[in-house]
């Protein structure tokens, strides 16, 4: 139990059991996540059986248990507000929310409600979600928000989504809203090439880059040379990458989005673009363009003593960090964006299970009792 009645490591290790079998081909409910999750979301099915055998964080040790359970906030209350952009985000998010409150309600994405409804379903089979007779169920699906006074809000999507969800919350009402971010990758200046650009392309991959810990930009030490060598390398590595895991199917405005991307790039240094990818590379950077999220990248040559200027307008929005090699690219920037999450490039993807994945700290929000994160 913990200390204020109620078994939440029990309630944790329960979601994390049905997420095992959401991963496992071969078990019926992993049979039904696939096949739900091909309608629902525009993942190829390779993709879809990457993001589930490889990154849904069903198996997470003590320690990263301890950690999200002493993190986690209390509440008689939380309701969790979900996004659509990566498939598996529903099982950490009520994770956390089952951490922080004996009484749970989930608002699923109207695009993508498929792993949220798995384990919300599944969870009313096993003892640790049995509700006491007359009381409310620990964990339900609801459609509209019923949040009062003195509870918990985690709400996950973009900052404009958020920013209308706080408006519409009574007084009184908690908001944790984990917003927009994205990923960045440090490649030091005596890393070796190819193993690089094969670890950036395996954090691009999962969920098509959709998610904030996916890596949209790659910063190259060592002269611009090095730079275009290592795009050109990239560009292999995630030709090869889409051989084995295709990219899904594009909204027609992504599709203009990234021909707008390809032909900037084009003209300013140097684009590759196939059908499963586009990278576009620029010599002397003075600011940063960030791609769309589609398994498109921006390389740039870039030098310790330059971070500052092109880093530091995102800073506020830069969740993971990626590096290899040397430390002293990553370092600085770190220095500008120290609670983005920091991991060897190739693992991005694969954060401890110790709470939300963003760390960004939480700041002051202009209405109500809530605060950003």
């Amino acid at each position: 139990m913990s200390p204020d009645g109620w078994p939440a490591r029990a309630r944790v290790a329960a979601l994390c059991t049905i997420a095992r079998r959401v991963a496992d081909p071969g078990d019926a409910l992993g049979r039904e996540a696939r096949a739900a999750l091909a309608v629902a979301t525009g993942l190829s099915r390779a993709g879809i059986d990457l993001a589930l055998r490889s990154h849904l964080e069903h198996s997470p040790s003590a320690a990263e248990l301890d950690a999200l359970l002493s993190g986690a906030e209390r509440a008689p209350r939380c309701s969790v507000v979900l996004a659509a952009n990566v498939c598996t985000a529903a099982l950490r998010a009520l994770a956390c929310a089952v951490a922080c409150a004996p009484l749970v309600c989930v608002r699923p994405s109207r695009r993508d409600g498929v792993l949220a409804g798995l384990l919300v379903r599944e969870a009313q089979h096993l003892a640790a979600y049995a509700p006491e007779p007359g009381t409310e169920p620990p964990l339900e699906l609801v459609t509209e928000l019923r949040a009062a006074p003195g509870e918990l809000v985690h709400a996950y999507g973009s900052d404009a989504t958020l920013a209308r969800l706080e408006r519409a919350l009574p007084p009184g009402v908690e908001l944790r809203a984990h917003g927009s971010g994205f990923g960045l990758a440090a490649v030091g200046a005596d890393s070796d090439l190819s193993e690089a650009a094969r670890a950036l392309a395996a954090d691009v991959v999962p969920f098509d880059q959709a998610g904030c810990l996916s890596p949209r930009v790659a910063l190259v030490a060592g002269g611009a040379a090095r730079a275009e060598d290592f795009a050109l390398r990239l560009d292999t590595a995630l030709d090869a990458a889409a051989r084995v895991v295709p990219r899904g199917v594009l909204a027609p405005a992504t599709q203009a989005a990234l021909a707008r991307f390809e032909a900037t790039f084009a003209a300013v240094g140097l684009a590759r673009a196939s059908a499963s990818h586009v990278v576009g590379f620029d010599p002397a950077p003075e600011v940063l363009v960030l791609p769309p999220a589609a398994r498109a990248v921006l390389v740039v040559a870039a030098e310790p003593a330059r971070v500052a200027g092109l880093v530091g307008p995102y800073a506020a929005a830069l969740t993971a960090l990626g590096a290899v090699g040397d430390r002293n690219l990553a370092d600085a920037v770190a220095a500008l964006a120290p609670h983005a999450r920091r991991s060897a490039l190739g693992a991005m993807q694969r954060p401890p299970f110790d709470g939300p994945v963003d760390l960004r700290p939480r700041r002051a929000a202009p209405a109500h009792t809530s605060r950003i994160t």
